[in-house]
């Protein structure tokens, strides 16, 4: 009878266990796990979320300007520890990341803000991050549907600024984005010793058919049908030695209709110190296979107005092993007509990153340029 007791006991002790494992925490007692997508400790009214990116990826690259193939191997292009939460009101949000750097090794603050929305659609942010211009840049490096974003928005990209912005949502359909900047590409910059004596940038997207969360990658897997457009502008006026007065534009849309994903962006940048006027054209497609696969092709095409216009193709496939959160990425990027144009002051200098596999040494001759480019990622 005794040893009944004492199983029933065990019994007992083992289900309410189980239940108050199951049972949800009260607003005020701490918190700690995986919500599916980050790791979270919470309590009090705060939240702190730990997530982190790593890509390793190797890179092949060959021109006939050079007299030998050159093997470029294995590089950590991105490898990175966020911070996210709220204090005291999930109303009050707040981002810091940190990112290994690929040349040197050492670590460096890439985001660094903090924002509050005050409802009906209405936030502020300030602090560092990127400015909202090319949907392709502001789309994370984490959902990019090829290894890594195009030609035309690494030369035209506006990138990061220390910022104040202001976010509207006038409908359901609309929403906009307002920058006040220290001016583009400035990443960190001392309050007195920034270039741009004022730098707007307006962002405004339009939704025609689908769900906004639909904007977030370029992947379509039994989707209904879903469209956008946008349209950003940036003016900025520069001060001092070699001071300029700066216009960028661009506008770009999305679709999305079953296993097809489409998008495209015409960008367009002047400056009146060389009285220069830059055009870009970027397009791209993704079409799922099947929930794991998925090839995509891409066109780039640059004219800075002074070279012979830059054109690049590229074609490959993702293998997702879960979501963005594991997959493989392989393409080959072709550059056909391999111009160095020299980009207005101010904006991304007309400087192809090395980041994204080919070399800028390689871009000043008449020679094609051939990268071939496999990426692992992991999010955590």
């Amino acid at each position: 009878m005794q040893n009944r007791d004492r199983g029933l006991s065990t019994a007992v002790a083992t289900a309410l266990l189980a239940v108050g494992m199951t049972m949800p925490a009260t607003a005020d007692e701490p918190r700690a796990g995986h919500d599916g997508k980050k790791h979270f400790l919470s309590g009090s009214g705060h939240k702190l979320n730990i997530g982190g990116q790593y890509q390793q990826r190797f890179v092949f690259n060959t021109s006939d300007a050079r007299d030998e193939t050159n093997l470029d191997g294995f590089e950590i292009r991105r490898a990175k520890l966020a911070l996210s939460g709220h204090l005291a009101s999930p109303a009050l949000e707040y981002d810091l990341v940190m990112a290994h750097s690929r040349s040197s090794g050492n670590t460096f603050l890439e985001d660094a803000y903090v924002g509050y929305e005050f409802g009906n659609g209405m936030t502020v942010t300030a602090g560092r991050f990127k400015l909202p211009f090319l949907y392709e840049e502001l789309l994370s490096s984490k959902r990019q549907l090829a290894v890594d974003r195009g030609l035309t928005t690494e030369f035209f990209t506006l990138n990061r600024a220390e910022q104040i912005q202001l976010g509207l949502s006038p409908s359901d359909a609309l929403k906009l984005r307002v920058a006040f900047s220290d001016g583009a590409n400035t990443n960190s910059s001392g309050a007195t010793t920034d270039p741009a004596e004022y730098a707007v940038t307006l962002r405004a997207q339009s939704n025609l058919a689908g769900e906004w969360g639909q904007m977030k990658d370029l992947v379509a897997h039994g989707d209904d049908f879903a469209a956008f457009v946008s349209g950003a502008v940036h003016i900025e006026s520069q001060e001092g030695e070699g001071a300029d007065e700066l216009l960028a534009w661009t506008v770009d849309g999305i679709v999305k209709t079953g296993n097809l994903s489409l998008m495209g962006a015409v960008i367009g940048a002047s400056g009146d110190t060389d009285d220069r006027s830059q055009l870009g054209i970027l397009a791209q497609a993704g079409f799922s296979l099947s929930p794991q696969l998925q090839p995509y092709v891409r066109l780039d095409q640059i004219d800075d107005d002074a070279a012979d216009a830059v054109t690049a193709l590229t074609a490959g496939f993702n293998y997702y092993l879960n979501k963005h959160s594991a997959k493989l990425t392989t393409d080959v990027v072709y550059v056909l007509e391999p111009q160095n144009p020299s980009g207005v002051p101010g904006l991304n200098g007309g400087e192809f990153s090395p980041g994204i596999g080919l070399s800028s040494a390689q871009l000043n001759g008449d020679d094609p340029q051939i990268a071939v480019r496999a990426q692992l990622q992991l999010l955590f």
